[in-house]
């Protein structure tokens, strides 16, 4: 019984001696807060270019003007610099314009001799003849038409080019667009007066009516014949240049350069305006 009561006695002790000294213990680590789930948020959804669409929609004409422009910057950095010229870079840039310029005017020589002969072979009775040179006439617009526009305005589409790629061929079933033009409003109005002039000679043409079809070849004549002297012009100023930096000579060049660039930017204020986009730093000014 007294080994019982010592039992009891020393438990109670231990209890108490745990309970007194249980306030010196560190507090116990609090209890992490229950998770609470952020929103996620989602991304704005931005639309990356199409480098398919970005590639049918550039302009070989556009691009070749482009090109024109950087080389009469190159002529006037060489000329004007104050330091060595480099004569071939002065020479090459040259070129390059009045190579452009030539295959210009020579698509608008094409066109105004043929039309020529058209109204000359109406004019002698000679309807097949003209007939058929109204064909070549069209045919030499398509040609121009093809080189210098962008494929997206020749009505081809990125679901074009993969249809292609897809079935392995230019399949006649993958869809094309219609021709979008979008040339400056001024320059449409004078293709437009070309293509309504060679209608009604293909209508004096079919009723055998020579005086139709020599007053509707004239206007043909006038846009033809216009552009071709603009682009012989651009050619013969660049080709000058050209030509004197062949021989290591940079006297005169501001001549030819100037009337040169006048030409260019004449047609610029007549056909495009205010469509037209100014470049800074330029080698002419536009009025601020």
């Amino acid at each position: 019984m007294r080994n019982l009561s010592l039992i009891c006695l020393l438990a109670a002790a231990c209890t108490c001696l745990v309970l007194g000294c249980s306030d010196d213990l560190p507090p116990p680590a609090p209890k992490p807060a229950p998770s609470v789930s952020q929103p996620m948020t989602t991304p704005a959804v931005v639309d990356a270019p199409d480098p398919m669409e970005e590639w049918l929609a550039q302009s070989p004409m556009r691009l070749k003007m482009r090109s024109m422009w950087i080389d009469c910057g190159m002529i006037v950095r060489n000329v004007e610099g104050g330091g060595l010229v480099d004569y071939d870079s002065l020479e090459g840039s040259a070129e390059d314009i009045a190579r452009k310029a030539d295959g210009f005017a020579d698509l608008w020589e094409v066109i105004r001799d043929q039309n020529r002969t058209m109204a000359t072979k109406a004019k002698e009775g000679d309807w097949f003849e003209a007939r058929y040179q109204s064909q070549r006439i069209w045919s030499s617009c398509t040609d121009c038409h093809i080189e210098n526009w962008s494929q997206h305005t020749r009505g081809f589409r990125p679901v074009t080019i993969k249809g292609w790629l897809n079935n392995g061929n230019a399949a006649d079933d993958v869809p094309t667009a219609n021709i979008t033009l979008s040339a400056p409003q001024p320059f449409l109005e004078l293709m437009f007066t070309m293509m309504r002039g060679l209608n009604q000679s293909v209508r004096g043409i079919e009723n055998h009516n020579a005086n139709r079809v020599l007053e509707a070849s004239a206007a043909v004549h006038r846009v033809a014949n216009e552009q071709l002297e603009i682009w012989r012009g651009i050619e013969r100023q660049a080709r000058a240049i050209a030509e004197l930096a062949a021989n290591n000579r940079t006297d005169g060049v501001d001549g030819h350069y100037a009337k040169m660039t006048q030409a260019c930017i004449d047609c610029h204020t007549h056909y495009v305006k205010e469509s037209r986009t100014p470049l800074n730093p330029l080698p002419w000014k536009y009025d601020e």
